[in-house]
């Protein structure tokens, strides 16, 4: 047989396949990671805007926070339409469609004009977006077998803490801006940041491969390989679990155990997210370039921290198990950082371990999903489970603005924060018992070789 139809192909199976996943991790990886740190700056750069936008639109605490999650009420209603989409269309095409959408209307919220306007800017830019995360996390199951999920998703995933960490400075700079154009610091935020998702869309639709099969910089056994193993994976799962009809994914109790435990993690971390620059500014008496510079160091901690944990939880195998862990350390960071809030070093100190964590926890979730659901219930199921739980970026946001409001300090909202990733860890603690949810030792260990593999 020949890997590339004129020579000879000398290497084993296992040769062939780290080859192709070490070509595919890293042709895709940071790509698909780029368009999500577009996406994540855009979905969040409202937290920055609010320092200005708030008075200049009139727009309260609570007001504030129930547009900034209402987003997530556009991302219900459409993410498993769009995932079924993407699935019939493709993703190189649905992607662009999508990031075409979101830019614009990202864009156009400079110009909303008070309370009203910007719920329902955020509204529209939920059913935009809508189908993106989950649309990438089904595209990836068509790429990487089992053991490589968790390492191809750090790499996605990475550009969560990146993406805040570039734009924190970035929109601190922006806001110092004003007058640009005509327009405040605030409206300069929405427009600037909006304007490269719409450029990357054409990229997307020249550039990404459907499929292996559609991949030139794959040669045709590791096309095969990828291929082959998926297959076998996909009825290994099904023979264990049955292949659900897709009525059925949206009364699986298995699914069902995620999106709680999803919750936790997105509460937290669009909490976290949407606020954090107020509650850092509230520690001290910054300017808007100073706040940005301190809201990325937390970012930026996460970012360094990411990759090694994954590959230290991979090792271990128990995947919940490692949930568990990364969810109780960020709960415990956050209480330590509210317990510091008159000491704003130690309180930033314990906000870094606490986001470092959280953000690890992000690509160890999403490697569970896939281990009991494959074909459409796949499309269906990750998009259900991203949909439903991403509610909490509705109650995360609101929450915390309704605490500031009656409190006078967005900074009692990490307790808030701090009980439902407890929840969420003690979900993952339990789910570590259940063997539909563990991967062999052995298997990963074979993902770590092929990592290795120059």
């Amino acid at each position: 047989m020949s890997g590339t139809g004129t020579t000879p192909d000398t290497r084993t199976a296992d040769q062939v396949g780290a080859s192709a996943m070490k070509k595919a991790i890293w042709r895709l990886g940071p790509f698909l990671g780029l368009l999500y740190l577009v996406a994540y700056i855009d979905r969040n750069n409202a937290g920055f805007a609010k320092l200005e936008m708030t008075a200049a639109l009139q727009i309260t605490e609570a007001a504030f926070g129930f547009a900034a999650g209402i987003f997530f009420i556009g991302y219900l209603l459409f993410e498993v339409p769009s995932n079924l989409l993407l699935e019939r269309f493709g993703a190189r095409k649905w992607i662009a469609r999508i990031m075409i959408s979101w830019g614009i209307v990202a864009a156009l919220t400079a110009f909303v004009q008070d309370a009203t306007q910007f719920a329902i800017a955020r509204f529209v830019l939920g059913i935009a977006e809508a189908g993106f995360f989950p649309g990438v996390l089904l595209y990836l199951t068509l790429w990487f077998p089992r053991q490589y999920r968790t390492q191809v998703l750090a790499v996605f995933v990475l550009s969560n803490p990146i993406a805040n960490a570039v734009a924190a400075p970035l929109s601190g700079w922006m806001l110092e801006l004003h007058g640009l154009w005509g327009l405040d610091g605030w409206q300069l935020v929405f427009l600037l940041q909006g304007v490269p998702a719409v450029l990357l869309a054409f990229v997307v639709f020249f550039w990404l491969p459907d499929r292996p099969q559609d991949a030139r910089w794959l040669d045709r056994a590791e096309q095969r390989w990828i291929s082959d193993t998926l297959a076998a994976e996909t009825a290994a799962t099904e023979q264990k679990h049955g292949r659900l009809r897709l009525r059925e994914v949206f009364s699986n109790g298995r699914l069902w155990t995620l999106i709680v435990l999803f919750f936790g993690v997105v509460f937290g971390a669009y909490g976290l997210g949407m606020w954090l620059p107020t509650i850092v500014k509230s520690m001290g008496d910054f300017s808007n370039s100073t706040t940005g510079w301190l809201v990325a160091l937390p970012n930026l901690c996460a970012a360094l921290v990411m990759l090694p944990w994954e590959r230290a939880a991979r090792k271990q195998g128990n995947i919940p198990l490692q949930i568990g862990i990364t969810l109780t350390i960020t709960a415990l960071s956050l209480m330590a950082a509210v317990a510091a809030q008159d000491t704003p070093i130690l309180a930033l100190i314990a906000l870094c371990i606490g986001m470092s964590a959280l953000f690890s926890t992000t690509p160890l979730f999403w490697s569970l999903p896939p281990m009991v659901l494959t074909g459409t219930a796949a499309a269906a199921g990750l998009a259900f489970i991203n949909s439903v739980g991403n509610l909490a970026g509705f109650a995360g946001p609101y929450a915390i603005g309704w605490i500031s409001q009656t409190t006078g300090s967005a900074i009692w909202g990490l307790l808030l924060i701090a009980a439902l990733t407890l929840l969420g860890a003690t979900i993952a603690f339990v789910l570590s018992r259940r063997a539909d949810f563990t991967v062999p030792a052995e298997v990963q260990l074979s993902a770590d070789a092929a990592s290795t593999v120059r």
